[in-house]
């Protein structure tokens, strides 16, 4: 149930399925996701939000990836490495401008299917 959420301040003109293609074959790679269950990981994009980072106004994201496990240590740097380069090619967002909440879920607490994991 991996779910990544982006809040650019890029434009919605830059947000193609392309991305989101990309987004989930790459992260259920990176996650160990069988490609049939890719259908499981779920990406959201907030663009052209007001935002600050570091005093400037230029092309930041501040993001949050959740799952049921798989989350922690050597883990979530291939994760901010992977996503960071995915901003960077699809919005031009330099890796040291991205925030990246990491968050391991429990299965009672992430409904689905009007139940729970």
């Amino acid at each position: 149930m991996p779910m990544f959420v982006v809040n650019p301040n890029a434009s919605e003109s830059a947000v193609t399925d392309t991305l989101f293609e990309e987004l989930t074959k790459e992260m259920a790679k990176a996650m160990g996701k069988p490609a049939q269950l890719r259908w499981y990981i779920a990406s959201h994009v907030n663009t052209d939000q007001r935002m600050w980072f570091g005093g400037t106004s230029d092309l930041c994201a501040l993001c949050s990836l959740c799952s049921i496990g798989n989350i922690g240590g050597t883990k979530n740097k291939t994760y901010s490495k992977l996503l960071s380069e995915l901003l960077n090619k699809h919005f031009g967002i330099s890796a040291d401008r991205i925030y990246i909440n990491f968050m391991d879920m429990t299965g009672v607490n992430v409904g689905w299917n009007g139940s729970t994991f």
